[in-house]
């Protein structure tokens, strides 16, 4: 995804930039929740360490963190898992991560494109989740299975960012997206198979990201209409969803079938997805009827780039 400009009903929303700092305040007083003595405690620096880095902070006025690094006894990836753990914020993972580089809430957190998706997840939360903060969203697009499930899982770190206990979950039943973007195993059972009773299914904790979980698609069912029209999807999402502060619905694309129609009918509201200079005036235009004529709640649009 290579831009999102989020686009709320009344307007755009607008932009805030977020600074990302790599200390602590001068003189602030040593605890078991502070920098220094984090450190210690994880082995990453010493008692002598941490002594010298003191003795510079008060010397030349540094903050904790310039002061370690200048002093070379601490390293810049220990120092932000810190600020992580003290801000409750998900550490960027490493580049070796198994997880899709394209997120880039999680890999590129500084870039526009995950600004614009700070400034989306901002209007949801004033327009739809505060007021009802168990209910679910649907994100419905024309076309693009691959780049809406990227977009709404991208969305979805977003939320768990903020310490929200999100719920992510893939409805795509013909061509799931949502197994590789987090490095689950292409058949891991899912969605399908609980609501054939095949197996039970429990989300899957995202290791990499606080808050965040994944209920994926499942086994490619034949009946994927009959299994997301069926008493037990609207019984059991509904319950499964009230155990979280958002629910996010990655869909199949209307293009070719009318799961995601469905899905949306049952979630009640929908966020709507298009590719900038690809979507058609006139596909969104048939999507925007058709759920309304089914009395679901419109949120808004996001331009994918």
């Amino acid at each position: 995804m290579n831009d999102l400009a989020a686009q709320a009903i009344n307007g755009d929303a607008r932009l805030a930039h977020v600074m990302h700092t790599g200390s602590q305040p001068t003189g602030a007083t040593q605890s078991s929740t502070q920098m220094g003595p984090m450190l210690v405690a994880m082995g990453k620096l010493s008692q002598k360490d941490l002594s010298l880095i003191l003795a510079m902070q008060k010397r030349e006025g540094l903050r904790f963190g310039e002061a370690a690094l200048k002093l070379g006894v601490a390293k810049q990836e220990d120092i932000n898992a810190i600020l992580a753990e003290q801000f409750a914020y998900t550490q960027t993972p490493a580049v070796s991560s198994k997880l899709d580089h394209r997120l880039n809430a999680l890999f590129q957190p500084d870039s526009p494109q995950a600004e614009a998706l700070r400034s989306l997840r901002s209007e949801l939360m004033l327009r739809y989740f505060n007021p009802q903060p168990h209910g679910s969203l649907a994100l419905v697009s024309a076309e693009d299975a691959e780049g809406s499930a990227l977009a709404t899982a991208d969305l979805a770190v977003c939320f768990a960012q903020l310490g929200l206990r999100t719920l992510l979950v893939d409805t795509n039943l013909r061509a799931p997206q949502l197994n590789r973007l987090f490095h689950l195993p292409e058949h891991a059972p899912g969605l399908s198979d609980w609501l054939a009773d095949r197996s039970v299914v429990a989300p899957t904790n995202i290791d990499a990201v606080r808050s965040l979980w994944l209920l994926p698609a499942g086994t490619r069912a034949p009946n994927p209409q009959e299994l997301l029209s069926g008493r037990h999807y609207q019984e059991r999402l509904r319950a499964l969803a009230n155990q979280f502060d958002v629910t996010l619905i990655s869909t199949a694309p209307m293009d070719s079938n009318r799961d995601a129609q469905i899905v949306a009918a049952q979630s009640g509201a929908a966020l709507l997805l298009a590719r900038q200079h690809q979507t058609r005036t006139q596909a969104l235009e048939i999507i925007c009827s058709r759920l309304r004529d089914l009395g679901v709640r419109l949120l808004g649009a996001a331009l994918l780039g």
